[in-house]
């Protein structure tokens, strides 16, 4: 295989195969390794880099090329669209007016709608890859282990942040994100630290009691620690105004592991003859050249989008700040992502799902 394939498998590790996704090497440099990039995030927003250019250039170079890689499996596959056609249509007509209602009316809820919709985006992949990775083990498992998993990655982004948003410390830009008033006591923090306490505590017991029996999934335990710990420590990592950019090292991560899943979606799904679409057999594979065509048509994709949003602002026809149509222009893409995705990660994992029409169906390819 080449070397210049950037998601080659150069895996010389054995022990417990069969559980990575596509071998150690590329689970723990794609998926987990790519963690490293919530540090180097960090450093550039502690050192004072402008909101304006680091959010362009996450999105330029990783959230938008992984926002659109969802449409690759989406839109542009003609199997996708025949069973979930009226689905496709209704998101695609209904959300991005909503989103402009949104910003014309309430900017602040809007975006603290946002933010929720994120937050459970990001732990929902990872609870979705958990999953692959008990299908791929095939385990005997505790009956509750998958839900002290699921508890624990859901809750883990929260104690912090929940005691910021109590005390008006939580800000998207120079908009506060809020909670309804009836959850600004200090028994909201209070009960979310409760419940990671509790979770965190079943998880680590749960984790041990594997390791003595010698049914430790380790390829999931991994992923769920490497999760829990970033997650947690972000919402610290940063207040008011900057906050926004630390949470952007974490979406940073999230991208990086959703374009190398869209990656394996595709090669995987390629190799069992299940595309139907021309173009996307020409950027699907595991070859340097079929890789930067994946990459480069997301990227393109991306930079039209900014270009448009560049040329709406300079025009600006309904009197807005850029940050809102920012939002109008990224906002609709993204939420239509989110719900595309909701889906996806709730049924790929059910037995008995087509793979043909559901394009993360992976854990038995």
């Amino acid at each position: 295989m080449t070397t210049l394939d950037p998601l080659a498998d150069s895996s010389s590790l054995t022990e417990e195969r069969s559980a990575w996704i596509r071998s150690p090497n590329w689970d723990l440099a794609w998926l987990l390794g790519s963690a490293a990039i919530v540090p180097l995030v960090l450093v550039l927003v502690w050192g004072g880099m402008s909101s304006g250019t680091l959010m362009l250039v996450i999105t330029a170079l990783i959230g938008g090329p992984h926002l659109f890689s969802t449409y690759i499996v989406t839109f542009l596959d003609p199997a996708f669209r025949r069973a979930h056609g009226k689905v496709l249509a209704l998101i695609t007509l209904v959300i991005p007016p909503l989103v402009l209602f949104g910003v014309m009316t309430n900017f602040a809820v809007l975006l603290s709608l946002f933010i929720f919709a994120a937050s459970l985006h990001v732990v929902q992949q990872n609870a979705y890859l958990t999953d692959v990775y008990r299908r791929r083990a095939a385990q005997r498992e505790a009956p509750n282990a998958r839900w002290i998993d699921y508890g624990l990655l859901f809750v883990c982004m929260h104690p912090i942040a929940s005691w910021k948003l109590v005390h008006d410390d939580f800000r998207l830009g120079d908009v506060p994100i809020r909670l309804p008033d009836f959850l600004l006591g200090p028994w909201t923090y209070i009960a979310v630290w409760l419940v990671f306490a509790f979770f965190l505590v079943a998880w680590c017991r749960k984790t041990l009691r594997e390791a003595r029996e010698g049914s430790l999934n380790r390829p999931k335990t991994l992923l769920i620690g490497a999760t829990t710990v970033i997650a947690f420590f972000v919402p610290a990592a940063a207040d008011g105004e900057r906050l926004e950019l630390a949470f952007q090292s974490v979406n940073a991560w999230h991208s990086f592991q959703y374009l190398g899943l869209v990656w394996y979606a595709l090669m995987i799904r390629k190799k069992h003859g299940l595309l139907q679409s021309r173009f996307v057999n020409s950027i699907a594979g595991t070859g340097a050249r079929q890789t930067l065509r994946f990459y480069g048509f997301c990227f393109l994709v991306t930079v039209t989008l900014l270009a448009s949003l560049y040329g709406i602002v300079a025009v600006d026809p309904l009197g807005l700040t850029f940050q809102q149509y920012w939002y109008v222009m990224v906002l609709s893409p993204l939420l239509i992502h989110y719900a595309l995705d909701a889906y996806l990660f709730a049924v790929s994992n059910r037995r008995g799902v087509d793979v043909a029409t559901v394009p993360f169906a992976i854990s038995d390819l």
